[in-house]
């Protein structure tokens, strides 16, 4: 075997060898053993934190949300199947996943931040006319959002921004805002067709 042959075998070994270790750490967290987590970290957290950095360009909201990658692969682990790709890959969605939720909360959250406003999203929504994931695209480029979030009651900007930026459930804004569950549902959602009247062609 040649000196090339020899260094490549060693290598194939070696990753061999990290990812049966780390598929090791998800059956064992999939188990319940929170000492699996650790190792899994360590091997893994370079490339995740990498990965969420480049996508939000900032590192407390970086740390944030890799935070909420561990967190989701434990709570997860179950899920995870090593014949559709390796533990990297799957973290890798993840972490990406959880990056562009957080960048599209901060630009919806920027577009409350005006003169006009103040201080899971509409999941039970259930017409056809209200397409939610259209909803938040047009919410996180500004512009036309600033003047159609000023046509709303300040009560539904309240409302909306709570569920919208907060990522808070009906149940949980009622609490906070110590209106009754149906009051909030109504009020978000009138709020959120009055957004999509004003927004027209952008969603």
């Amino acid at each position: 075997m040649s000196w090339a042959e020899s260094a490549l075998s060693i290598s194939v070994s070696r990753e061999s060898s990290v990812y049966d270790a780390l598929v090791d750490c998800i059956s064992r967290m999939a188990a319940g053993d929170r000492g699996a987590l650790s190792p899994l970290y360590d091997a893994t957290i370079d490339r995740v934190h990498t990965l969420v950095l480049r996508v939000l360009g900032n590192r407390s909201d970086a740390e944030e949300v890799v935070c909420d990658c561990y967190r989701q692969a434990w709570e997860q682990a179950h899920r995870y199947d090593p014949t559709r790709g390796s533990v990297m890959a799957w973290l890798s969605v993840i972490a990406h996943s959880r990056a562009q939720d957080l960048r599209r909360r901060r630009a919806i959250q920027s577009n409350f931040e005006c003169p006009h406003s103040q201080e899971t999203i509409i999941d039970q929504a259930d017409s056809d006319a209200l397409p939610i994931v259209d909803l938040l695209d047009a919410m996180s480029q500004g512009g036309a959002v600033r003047r159609a979030l000023s046509e709303l009651s300040l009560d539904q900007r309240r409302l909306i921004q709570l569920a919208f930026v907060e990522d808070l459930s009906h149940a949980e804004i009622a609490e906070r805002t110590c209106l009754p569950l149906g009051t909030v549902k109504s009020s978000i959602r009138r709020g959120l067709l009055r957004l999509r009247e004003c927004l027209g062609d952008r969603v």
